[in-house]
């Protein structure tokens, strides 16, 4: 069964205000997202997620990045498409960098090491090593005074030495790693204003949520549904 195109709503998400204190959010399903401030926008793990006319809605996208290289968060075709339509540049993990060289710029393709950090024009992205199947790369990504942390789809690695105000923490299934117990275990860490649910099954995600609500009281969290988008304010540090 085909999907209906989302391109609309992708058009809307882009074209919707924010103020700089925002970050607004385009769930596409596993661990995929956009995320744009007042001035930039990054794609994460897009997998296959997006097609022709839903590619040509975006704006304004300056990073692409790929925690791995399973499929349900890369697709080599699909970042050419990416990255032809709207110039952005790639940050991932090597294997996929291995699959992408040749076919498209080498100065668009940047190969993420563990602790190093990366700048593309005003954003920023961190790389921390997580625990998979294979190799993976987490980040944790400033955008103007914005900071959001991407687990992938990650068991659980120490994050004390990375808080962020924005976490999208992974919850289980598909994953052989992930689990709500491993995500509350990050955001413990991370000590975000906002915990954004991801890549597992509803019940899991509602376990996350639980268990950030009774012991993170501070922390807020949301659970979206593939092709919606929200709006995040973050209060400003005393």
């Amino acid at each position: 069964m085909f999907r209906k195109s989302k391109a609309d709503e992708i058009r809307k998400f882009f074209d919707s205000p924010i103020a700089k204190n925002q970050l607004a959010l385009f769930y596409l399903g596993t661990s995929g997202f956009i995320a744009r401030t007042t001035s930039q926008a990054v794609v994460i793990d897009p997998a296959g997620f997006l097609k022709g006319d839903e590619i040509r809605a975006l704006k304004g996208v300056r990073l692409i990045l790929f925690t791995h290289n399973h499929m349900d968060h890369f697709n080599a075709g699909k970042t050419q498409d990416l990255v032809h339509a709207t110039g952005a540049e790639v940050l991932a993990e090597d294997k996929v960098v291995n699959k992408l060289k040749g076919k498209m710029p080498d100065d668009k393709l940047t190969k993420a090491e563990s602790k190093k950090t990366y700048t593309f024009g005003s954003i920023t992205a961190t790389a921390i090593e997580g625990i998979h199947r294979g190799p993976i790369m987490l980040y944790q990504i400033k955008m103007d005074s914005l900071t959001l942390f991407h687990a992938g789809d990650s068991g659980y690695v120490p994050l004390k030495d990375y808080p962020s105000e924005v976490a999208l923490l992974p919850t289980g299934r598909m994953s052989p790693t992930a689990s709500p117990e491993k995500a509350y275990k990050m955001a413990s860490d991370l000590k975000p204003s906002w915990v954004v649910a991801m890549h597992g099954s509803a019940k899991q995600k509602q376990q996350l949520s639980s268990k950030i609500k009774e012991s993170l009281p501070q922390t807020a969290i949301l659970i979206m549904e593939p092709y919606t988008s929200t709006t995040i304010t973050v209060q400003e540090k005393a």
